[in-house]
């Protein structure tokens, strides 16, 4: 008795008491205890009743359990308080119906609540947790779990465990769907198994929502879910497979080498694989790397790059290969790029939407280029407080399309000037020239272009400067949101002078997949394979929660500066480092990564006292002069003359259908006169001529005959 839970004594003590009153209280003539003795036993077989009616047969029976004692109890009153008298019988039948109901506790005992030491039983730590958990969710009555073993690491839930029937019993039947509710997995991540040598009263469940599906191996998911034709890598073999646990800041990881057959190139949908390993795209905890045939798969415990290094002027300053450190790559190395490519030039791309870094990363930039004494020019479609604040600390930053005029025409005049220094000198640009390398920054390219007064001058001179500028020192890096290159000539033979140098993708515009890198840096990229960046962190709710009513209102951590480091045909997930810059108007960090000294780069005095006499060594801002014919020109250096510069003359807009139309009908004229005079569809004009006589500024005298309108017609204050 002393072993029995406080909520089995208190219902067998019940039992005791109602079994004395059911033997005294029925012959009584008390209305109020026959009223409440009907009612008790009467709500009990209503409540069973409802429960029948949903059809929920495990409810059903439940129920039953808990209510066997009040009804049967009320059956035995109602006998009593019906025959007159007090027979023999009737204290019989209240001691027997009481120790009916004490024999019968284990069927009652549904209501029970757990006791207070029910955690003590099972064992601590992981194994104790799965047999709660297994005990909890009832998926097999009479059953629990032994020999539980985690199959990967500690830091992963992937188990097996055998499930164990009483003795003379099999196990019976489990659903899967229980099992995976239990421990909160898909379906297809658990598994209910023989094992050789037992008989049916013991069988092995494998739990595996990491490495394993429907009980297979990692290689038989890899080939049903990654490798089909259709799959995240088509064709693909694994090639290794490594564990590794956490170390330091870097989370637990799983790594998977892979590769395809000879003569083709490994293709990755980032999305359909990490809907393969049943993580979430916005948990940037799956990173996928190509190189040719090869694919290397990493998958963390939890996102590896929430963390931001700051940046220091030992990270950017130049290695013995010519690299510099701008982040930290997903699996804890330094994430580099390099100054010069392979050919020599000084050309890269950066590309980001808005608030996705990209102004601390062009900071980085311009401050390794400062302590590899390069000069840099800054220019942008806007003024913007943040670029001006980096304008600090390089040789000249403005913004504009008339301040980006002036510069590249300046850079195309150095190139003339640096072109005579190399003919003294004996070679082209290299280390050992006498002028520093220029990088010149065009950041917001497209909207630079796209200026309907200079774009295509600006585009015609960035054509010549990227493919001309390796031999001179000078080098043109694109920034932006988007590129769109399709102004510069012969885009193929200009890809392949950006490619090799610095390339750094950041959070684009969505797309899918590979599609958006390509479309948003105008093809500089190649056909590397990006993923997809979020703008935060575990920024999505589940579906699951979604259908449940659970919603989770606090955001995620930014993922500013997270993006991809891209050289050549390879692509390496990072965080770019971090520098100060603030919206505030507080002090920026700038002055921790630009040259110690204060110092910057400037032209050599040669090369400035060049580009003055040519009038290109000025202001920036001011409009350029033009000739007679309309053409912007240079002047010769005249101070009191750059204020009396007049912007170029906005260039006529076409003629629209309807313009041509009024144009050339003078007369009275048919409609076959007035298409023969108009160059435009047949439909179109037909369409604009009905549009002028319903607006009024046509006449049309006859079918398919119109006429100016007279002078008389509609003298009003608008035609005034």
């Amino acid at each position: 008795m002393s072993t029995l839970p406080t909520r089995a004594k208190a219902e067998m003590a019940a039992y005791g008491a109602s079994a004395a009153a059911l033997a005294y209280v029925p012959s009584l003539d008390a209305l109020p205890a026959h009223a409440t003795a009907a009612a008790v036993s009467g709500s009990c077989v209503w409540w069973l009743y409802r429960k029948v009616k949903t059809r929920d047969f495990r409810r059903t029976i439940r129920t039953a359990q808990r209510v066997l004692g009040p009804v049967t109890g009320g059956a035995v009153y109602a006998a009593a308080a019906i025959v007159p008298g007090r027979p023999w019988w009737e204290p019989a039948a209240a001691l027997g119906w009481g120790a009916a109901m004490s024999a019968m506790l284990p069927i009652t005992r549904s209501t029970w609540s757990p006791p207070a030491n029910v955690s003590a039983v099972y064992p601590p730590g992981f194994t104790g947790l799965v047999m709660r958990m297994w005990d909890g969710a009832e998926v097999a009555p009479d059953t629990w779990l032994e020999n539980i073993e985690q199959t990967v690491s500690t830091q992963h839930p992937d188990f097996t465990a055998h499930v164990v029937a009483p003795a003379g019993k099999p196990v019976p039947r489990i659903d899967l769907v229980d099992v995976a509710a239990c421990f909160g997995f898909p379906v297809d991540c658990v598994a209910l198994d023989e094992i050789p040598g037992t008989g049916p009263g013991r069988m092995r469940l494998t739990v595996a929502p990491t490495t394993r599906r429907r009980g297979g191996s990692i290689e038989e998911m890899w080939a049903e879910n990654v490798a089909r034709p259709d799959g995240a890598i088509p064709g693909s073999q694994i090639v290794r497979v490594e564990q590794f646990t956490a170390s330091g800041d870097l989370p637990a990881r799983g790594m998977i080498l892979a590769q395809v057959d000879i003569g083709k190139l490994a293709r990755v949908n980032h999305a359909q694989l990490c809907s393969a390993f049943g993580v979430g795209p916005e948990e940037l905890r799956l990173v996928a790397e190509t190189r040719g045939r090869e694919a290397l798969v990493t998958l963390y415990e939890s996102g590896p790059l929430k963390a931001s290094r700051r940046a220091t002027r030992e990270l950017l300053a130049l290695d013995a290969y010519g690299r510099y450190v701008i982040g930290t790559a997903h699996d804890g190395s330094d994430a580099k790029v390099h100054m010069q490519s392979a050919a020599g030039t000084l050309h890269g791309f950066l590309v980001g939407v808005t608030g996705s870094g990209k102004t601390v990363a062009l900071a980085l930039m311009c401050a390794a280029w400062a302590l590899a004494g390069l000069t840099t020019w800054v220019t942008s479609a806007r003024p913007d407080a943040q670029m001006s604040a980096v304008g600090r600390h390089i040789d000249r930053q403005d913004a504009g399309p008339v301040f980006t005029w002036w510069m590249l025409k300046a850079a195309i005049a150095l190139m003339d000037i640096r072109g005579q220094i190399n003919s003294e000198v004996g070679h082209d640009f290299s280390a050992h020239s006498p002028y520093p390398g220029l990088v010149l920054v065009l950041d917001e390219f497209n909207s630079l272009v796209g200026d309907e007064n200079l774009g295509d001058e600006i585009a015609h001179m960035t054509d010549v400067l990227a493919r001309e500028g390796r031999k001179f020192g000078i080098g043109i890096v694109f920034a932006g949101q988007s590129l769109n290159l399709s102004k510069l000539g012969g885009e193929a033979s200009l890809r392949d002078q950006v490619q090799g140098g610095i390339g750094v993708v950041l959070r684009i515009a969505k797309s899918s997949g590979g599609i958006a890198a390509r479309q948003a840096t105008g093809g500089l990229a190649g056909d590397v394979d990006l993923a997809d960046i979020p703008d935060r962190f575990n920024a999505s709710t589940s579906l699951m929660d979604r259908m449940h009513g659970i919603t989770d209102d606090i955001p995620g951590e930014t993922t500013q500066g997270v993006g991809h480091t891209v050289t050549g045909s390879g692509a390496t997930m990072m965080r770019t480092l971090y520098v100060h810059l603030p919206k505030d108007g507080s002090p920026d960090g700038l002055d921790e990564i630009f040259p110690e000294d204060g110092s910057i780069n400037c032209l050599t005095d040669r090369e400035i006292d060049t580009l003055t006499a040519l009038g290109l060594w000025h202001d920036w801002t001011m409009p350029p002069s033009q000739d007679d014919q309309g053409e912007n020109v240079m002047v010769p250096a005249q101070p009191s003359m750059i204020g009396s510069f007049t912007p170029p003359p906005t260039p006529a807009k076409p003629k629209t259908v309807k313009e041509k139309v009024l144009a050339a009908v003078d007369r009275q004229m048919t409609a076959k006169e007035i298409r023969a005079q108009v160059d435009a569809a047949a439909g179109t004009i037909r369409n604009a001529l009905s549009d002028l006589v319903a607006e009024g500024r046509l006449h049309q005298v006859d079918h398919g005959v119109y006429a100016p309108v007279p002078a008389s017609v509609g003298t009003g204050p608008q035609d005034d």
